[in-house]
């Protein structure tokens, strides 16, 4: 099928899109908006308060959360949008976060049936564009039984069941990359056999996606707050509770916030799975024989180490910058680092397993 560089514009906007949707996940997240919205209504929730009448509803309704009465007491409902710390303030997150993920959806149904119709969309394309779809609807219904775990008893939304809607976003984001790339250089064969080279970026890319999901954990209980310190942990290696055989059961897993286990559990496991990550990319590039590569392989690596570089910067400023509250931006800056270090790890897995013939077609 004849190849259109509109189809690949609209894939592209469509991946900007879901990345955007994660960064905004992330802001919502990180200002305590996410169940400031206590109801999914998919068509009526589409118009946000525009009385005052309706505000003062809306705020009764978070009035009567877990979160309100635990957490924020007292919080005003602010004058507009912009006033801080008030009820408008974070119901904006949560609405912005919902209403782009709605417009997502019009940005992919409206072209997808004119292409379609069109002639397009090949049969590939279709099925994979239908993966995409459900990876997204699988998304949206995660994430309201995220925000509903938050709106019962619990004033905050399940860490593990957030690391799960991160993960499924990040997935959404990482096959729409996959499809893309595949649409654009769709005259490339994929070879028969994977090489070492394609096997040993195989394990850095699954170790990178345990890491995602575990930072979910992290950034859902906000465990930062917990040991703002690096390079130690609360002064120590491996914090000594750790090695506590009393805390290890699934109750103190399930009530991580009765006391610190669970955090120094999550801290040991996040930075250690990233030292390893960076030592794996290491061995690679030793491996590899960079020198030898030339083209798209060579650039792509030297791009994917440069944001792992980044990554881990940014994760010890937001560590370290965790005094008494988690920094909004250095949280957010971190979380789509992730994910753009994730994707060019795709981006580089995708190169050298069809580097023969791209560096022939470019």
């Amino acid at each position: 099928m004849q190849f259109r560089k509109t189809v690949l514009v609209w894939l592209i906007i469509g991946l900007v899109m879901v990345y955007f949707q994660i960064i905004i996940g992330g802001i919502t997240r990180l200002t305590g908006s996410g169940l400031s919205i206590t109801k999914w209504e998919i068509v009526t929730g589409t118009l946000p308060p525009f009385t005052e009448a309706k505000w003062i509803e809306e705020f009764d309704k978070y009035k009567a959360t877990p979160q309100y009465e635990k957490i924020n007491e007292g919080m005003l409902l602010g004058s507009s949008i912009f006033d801080g710390g008030s009820f408008k303030f974070i119901y904006f997150w949560e609405y912005f976060h919902r209403l782009w993920a709605r417009s997502m959806g019009f940005v992919f149904l409206i072209p997808f049936i004119f292409f379609w119709r069109m002639g397009w969309l090949s049969k590939v394309l279709r099925r994979d564009l239908g993966v995409v779809v459900a990876l997204a609807g699988l998304a949206a219904i995660f994430g309201w039984i995220m925000v509903a775990s938050g709106l019962v008893n619990r004033p905050w939304v399940n860490a593990y069941k957030l690391a799960i809607h991160l993960s499924i976003g990040v997935s959404v984001f990482s096959y729409l990359l996959w499809t893309t790339l595949k649409y654009k250089y769709r005259e490339v064969r994929f070879m028969s056999e994977l090489s070492v080279s394609t096997k040993w970026i195989s394990l850095i890319l699954i170790l990178s996606g345990i890491q995602l999901f575990f930072g979910g954990i992290m950034s859902g209980m906000k465990a930062s707050l917990i040991y703002p310190t690096w390079p130690d942990i609360g002064g120590h290696v491996i914090p000594p509770i750790v090695f506590d055989n009393a805390h290890w059961s699934l109750d103190s897993f399930i009530q991580y916030d009765r006391d610190s286990f669970v955090f120094a559990v999550m801290h040991t496991i996040h930075r250690n799975l990233a030292y390893l990550i960076v030592v794996a990319l290491v061995v690679y590039f030793i491996r590899k024989g960079i020198n030898r590569d030339t083209g798209m392989v060579k650039y792509s690596l030297f791009f994917t180490l440069g944001l792992v570089t980044l990554q881990i910067v940014l994760g010890i400023i937001t560590v370290l910058q965790s005094k008494g509250a988690v920094p909004v931006l250095w949280g957010v800056l971190h979380q789509g680092m992730a994910v753009l270090f994730f994707g060019s790890l795709l981006l580089h897995y995708f190169i050298v397993k069809h580097a023969r013939n791209l560096n022939s077609s470019i």
